[in-house]
Parts: C-alpha cells; sequence; structure tokens
C-alpha cells in the first residue's frame, strides 16, 4: 500500500471514530472490525509489506502522521451519555476475548504453516530418495543416450567449420521462419505449409523405474491418408505420392517416400528437406513428457505407428554424415540408439562408433566399448578395433611427435588384441586402403584364416567397407603395421615381446577363437538384413537370406515378426516376382537429365536383387 492510500484510509478511519456514535453502534462496529481482523489474508500482509518495501522514506513520514492522528483518537471525547458503565465493561471483556481469540488464531496459524512446512520437508526428503533409488536402478546406460540439443543444429555445425558468411548465405537460402517455441529436430521452413492438427499423437504407454514408454497414435483421418498412402505404393507410380503430399503435407510415410525419391534422383537437398519436415510433423506431435535429450523416452518398434520415427532419424543421419556434420549426426545417432537400446531394431551399433570416431569423441567411443551393458561389445569387430583408434588418437594429441611409438603402447596393446579376435579384417584392410607389408606377414596363415560363419563375414565386410577412410592417415598406417608384426611374429616366436604381455596375449587367442566359432550364427539376423536395406548399400543386398528378398516393404523395411500392422489388410504385396514397369515407377519424378541414367541403373540393380522383371528401361530417355 503507498503512503497516499494509507493516509486517505486513516483520515477516514479517523472520521468513523470521532463521529458520536450509539453503544449499539459501537459495538456493533467493535464486532465487525475483530471480525475482519480474523479474516486477515496472510497474503494481504505479504503484499502491503511489499509496497511498503517501495515507499520506506514516505512510509518513515506517515508512521509519524499516524502516531499523531491515533494520539487524537484517543484523546478525543467520546460521548458519555451513550456508553453506560456497564457497556464499557461489556465492550472491554469482548475486546479482551477478541483479542484472546485472535492470538489463538495466530497460534493455529504459526501451528500449521509449522506442521505444513516439516511435512513439506519430509515429503520432499522421501520424494528425494525415491529419485535416488530410481536414479540408482536406472541401468548406467542412460549416460551414454543423453542427447546435447545444442548439437543438433547442423547449421551450427557447419558455421564452426567454415566461415559464417558462406553458411548465413546458405541459410537465408532455406526461408527458415521464426516460431514462439523452438524445435530441436528439424526448423521449419517458409515454403512449407502451416501444420495444423493432423492426426499423429503420442501416449504415454508406462513409466518405470524412471523410463518412460511412449507410442505413436494415429487419427481416424490419419488412418485414412495411410490407407491411400499404401494404395499409391501399389499402382507404382509416384505422381499419386506427390498429389497426395499436396492434400496431407505432413503426411510422414508420402514424406519418406518422395524423399527417397528425390535421392535415387541426386537431388540431396531436396531430399533432405523432406526428412526434416518429416521430423518437424514428428516433434510437433510428441507427448508433453517426451524428453530427446535425457535418453529415457524409449518407443517399441514392433508397433507400426512408431517404426516411421525410426526410420526418419536414420535417414537423417545418413544426410548429415553426407554432408560431414558428424557432431550433429553422432548426437541423433544417440537419439536414435536411445529409443529402443535393447533390440536396437536399425543396427546403431553398427555405426555410432564410425560416427564417434569422425566427430572425434573418442572419450565415448572408449567408455561406450568397455560399459555398454547390453552387449559386450568388444566382441564385435567393428568396436574392437574403432575403440583401439579412439585410444590411438587420444595418446596422439599428448605426443609431441607422433612418430615416437613408445607412446602408443597401449593403444598397440588394443590394436593387438582385435587382431587375435578378428584376423580376417586385417588382409581386407591393407588391400582396401593399400598398406604395404612384407609377403610373409601379409601370407600369415593367421591372418588368412577363412570363416564358415556368414554373419561373421558379413559384420567385418560391412565394417572394412564403412571404416576403412580410418585407416589412411599415415600416423594410423604406421601404428596398425606395428600391432600386426608383433602379432604375426609373437605367433611364431612365442618369447618375442609384444605390447600384451604374454598372459594377457594367450587369454586374447583363446578368446578370439571361442567368439569367432561360437558366438555368432549361420544365419544371418533380421535386425542385421533391415539395417543393410536402409543404409542402400547395394553390394550386401545380394548376401540376405531368400526369405528377406520376398518379403519387403520400402516403407517399412523388414518388420518384427511379432509386430503390429493395423494396415496389414491394406498392405501391398512382396515386389518380389512382380514385373516393374520402370517409366511408371519413376512417373513425373523431377530428376536432373545429367544423373538420370545413374539413378536409374541403381534403382534397377536393386530391384533385381528382389527377383523382379524389370521392363521400360529404354524408356527412361523421354522422360
Amino acid at each position: 500500500m503507498s503512503g497516499r492510500a494509507f493516509r486517505r484510509a486513516v483520515n477516514k478511519e479517523y472520521e468513523l471514530v470521532s463521529r458520536p456514535k450509539s453503544a449499539d453502534d459501537s459495538n456493533q462496529a467493535e464486532e465487525e472490525s475483530d471480525y475482519e481482523q480474523q479474516k486477515t489474508n496472510l497474503f494481504d500482509l505479504l503484499n502491503e509489506g511489499i509496497e511498503g518495501i517501495d515507499d520506506e522514506e514516505e512510509q518513515n513520514s506517515d508512521e509519524n502522521e499516524k502516531a499523531k492522528q491515533e494520539k487524537v483518537i484517543i484523546e478525543s471525547p467520546v460521548p458519555t451519555k451513550s456508553i453506560s458503565s456497564k457497556k464499557k465493561k461489556k465492550r472491554k471483556k469482548i475486546s479482551e476475548k477478541s483479542f484472546v481469540k485472535n492470538k489463538e488464531n495466530h497460534q493455529k496459524i504459526d501451528n500449521s504453516i509449522k506442521e505444513f512446512s516439516e511435512k513439506f520437508d519430509s515429503l520432499s526428503n522421501a520424494q528425494e530418495n525415491i529419485d535416488s533409488k530410481e536414479t540408482s536402478s536406472i541401468s548406467s546406460n542412460i549416460k551414454f543416450l543423453t542427447v546435447d540439443p545444442r548439437l543438433l543444429d547442423a547449421d551450427g555445425e557447419m558455421k564452426r567449420m567454415f566461415s559464417s558468411r558462406i553458411v548465413d548465405r546458405e541459410i537465408r537460402d532455406r526461408n527458415y521462419i521464426r516460431t514462439i517455441r523452438k524445435t530441436l529436430l528439424a526448423k521449419p521452413r517458409q515454403t512449407w505449409p502451416p501444420i495444423v492438427k493432423f492426426g499423429l499423437g503420442m501416449d504415454l504407454v508406462e513409466e518405470k523405474d524412471g523410463i518412460y514408454n511412449f507410442e505413436f497414435t494415429h487419427s481416424q483421418q490419419y488412418q485414412a491418408t495411410q490407407i491411400s498412402f499404401l494404395h499409391c505404393i501399389a499402382t507404382h507410380d509416384s505422381s499419386t505420392i506427390f498429389e497426395l503430399l499436396r492434400k496431407n503435407p505432413y503426411h510422414i510415410d508420402s514424406l519418406l517416400q518422395i524423399s527417397d525419391i528425390y535421392k535415387m534422383s541426386d537431388d540431396h537437398a531436396m531430399s533432405s528437406e523432406f526428412i526434416e519436415r518429416a521430423l518437424y510433423a514428428f516433434e510437433k506431435s510428441f507427448h508433453i513428457k517426451f524428453n530427446i535429450s535425457k535418453g529415457i523416452s524409449r518407443l517399441n518398434y514392433n508397433k507400426f505407428e512408431n517404426r516411421a520415427f525410426f526410420l526418419a532419424l536414420f535417414r537423417q543421419i545418413q544426410t548429415l554424415s553426407r554432408r560431414g556434420c558428424w557432431q550433429t549426426s553422432f548426437e541423433f545417432s544417440k537419439l536414435l540408439l536411445s529409443l529402443d537400446p535393447v533390440n536396437d531394431p536399425l543396427c546403431v551399433l553398427h555405426i555410432i562408433d564410425y560416427i564417434g570416431l569422425k566427430a572425434k569423441q573418442y572419450e565415448y567411443v572408449i567408455s561406450f566399448t568397455n560399459e555398454w551393458e547390453h552387449y559386450n561389445l568388444k566382441d564385435l569387430p567393428n568396436f574392437s578395433y574403432s575403440s583401439a583408434i579412439a585410444k590411438f588418437q587420444l595418446e596422439l594429441k599428448e605426443l609431441k611427435e607422433s612418430n615416437n611409438m613408445n607412446g602408443h603402447k597401449e593403444s598397440t596393446a588394443m590394436l593387438e588384441k582385435a587382431i587375435l579376435y578378428f584376423p580376417t579384417v586385417v588382409p581386407l584392410i591393407v588391400k582396401k586402403c593399400d598398406i604395404q607389408l612384407d609377403s610373409d606377414i601379409e601370407e600369415n596363415e593367421f591372418l588368412q584364416e577363412t570363416s564358415t560363419k556368414n554373419f561373421l563375414n558379413l559384420l567385418i565386410d560391412l565394417y572394412v567397407e564403412q571404416n576403412s577412410p580410418l585407416w589412411t592417415q599415415p600416423e594410423v598406417i604406421t601404428w596398425f603395421q606395428t600391432a600386426i608384426i608383433n602379432v604375426v611374429v609373437k605367433l611364431q616366436i612365442p618369447s618375442y615381446k609384444a605390447s600384451l604381455s604374454d598372459k594377457e596375449f594367450s587369454a586374447a587367442f583363446v578368446h578370439g577363437r571361442q567368439i569367432r566359432e561360437n558366438l555368432f550364427d549361420d544365419q544371418i539376423p533380421l535386425d542385421i538384413s533391415r539395417y543393410i536395406i536402409v543404409s542402400e548399400n547395394s553390394k550386401f543386398l545380394g548376401r540376405l537370406p531368400a526369405v528377406v528378398n520376398r518379403s519387403i516393404n520400402l516403407y517399412d523395411p523388414l518388420p518384427p515378426p511379432d509386430g503390429t500392422n493395423p494396415y496389414s489388410v491394406h498392405t501391398a504385396g512382396p515386389i518380389d516376382g512382380n514385373i516393374i514397369d520402370i517409366q511408371r515407377l519413376l512417373g513425373r519424378v523431377p530428376v536432373n537429365a545429367a544423373n538420370l541414367q545413374a539413378a536409374a541403373d541403381r534403382l534397377v540393380e536393386i530391384l533385381l536383387c528382389y527377383n523382379c522383371e524389370v521392363i521400360n528401361v529404354a524408356s527412361l530417355k523421354f522422360l
């Protein structure tokens, strides 16, 4: 309350008190005053205190004035005729009772506040204990799944790598728009239609031990659009999908399908834009508790409505890696892995080591290899070699002279162990990277060992195909040659001193033979087959099981056998054995004439892998 308002209130009170009044009026006024005093709101007192701070100087002077007025009020004569001595005693008694009653009320309020404070403190302590128990019960894997939202911006990474002026020009060309709430997965563009409720939602299924399980949902409107999309797929006419997307600009599967069409025509910019649009639509549909940064949100890949989000994230990782935005790609990889870290349906474990090394996340790769709980990553070819490279790069930072191999003893020991685990990786990398070795070393029987395990051979080939660029650095080549020589000579001359101790060398040799013979099945798992399909590496398509090739839909590649699909009755049959009209399939796809033949050849190659008869290839020149 300001000083001026306070003075007006005091003057008004003075007039009321100074005016002659009857005994009944006096008693009624006192009772009303007591009642009003009991109804005093604590928040009003707080507000008065705050206002008093703002007008501190004025209040000091007002207090003096108030004291004078109170003195006047006390000294003001009150007519004795209207108040008898009996009434005075009664009024005094009521006043004393009111004072006692007010004091009791204040005491009750104080006790209530104290009791509430104690309960709140105990409740807070109990909640802290619950949170600590939940946190301790959550797997230690969570630290490997947390995402830094600031690093999900590919434009920011481009600015750090190149000139801001060049990147800013490119950003302006994309016509981003500013939104009230910042989105993390993608930035909306002015050319995109305004997003409204389009039928995609998300529900919280359960929360257990600090882990939240969600699922995407389709409204009736979205279900109708999805059925129309499936009918468009069955026609093999891409123009129908473009028309469907025009009417439903945020239908996820249509966006991803058109992105693939643009990628086939080598228009990577348009392909990337449609992926971003799909991610933007997903983010606008998130549940309020769905958190992409803490690594505690899960999606069940068995549910059809969830699978498109996995695929969109994988496509974004591919796009970012192609652009060289490795840090952003690394964060998206952790996000994708966090959705289902136990089953890993798109095999992020087979790319995150490479992306982490390219992003220079060496400590992460080493810790991840050693501490991941769901699987012993050291028994996989990619992690056994990648963790050794990560250690080498860390040591390289600490060395003043890169050719001082004494500083790489620990990483050399790790690489020797990787060679003992998976020796056939060596000749493949040597050939791929054109590394020079002595003939007696290169042709050593141990390094030329052949495995009958199709799964293991495929994993090794996938690793070499993807990670071979990491082995071209001169310092890495020298280090690699040293480790190879150590292993081969140690096998021939047991007294030879390698970086591994004799005991460690012997244990690694035995363990390597055990995992090569017992850990990997002959049959290639479904998730690896799915990964090869979504990674679009046509080199390995022919190595997939025949049963896989006969049951594939590119918008939902190799769904899990126990998965759910409410649209199964509308799903087009597998493309195996179908006659594919290549001209009709491409239809009105806006392609660059210079890249048309390469795109068509690649598409034909993929279709032939599925035992399709492809016609009208020659008619492509008329598109």
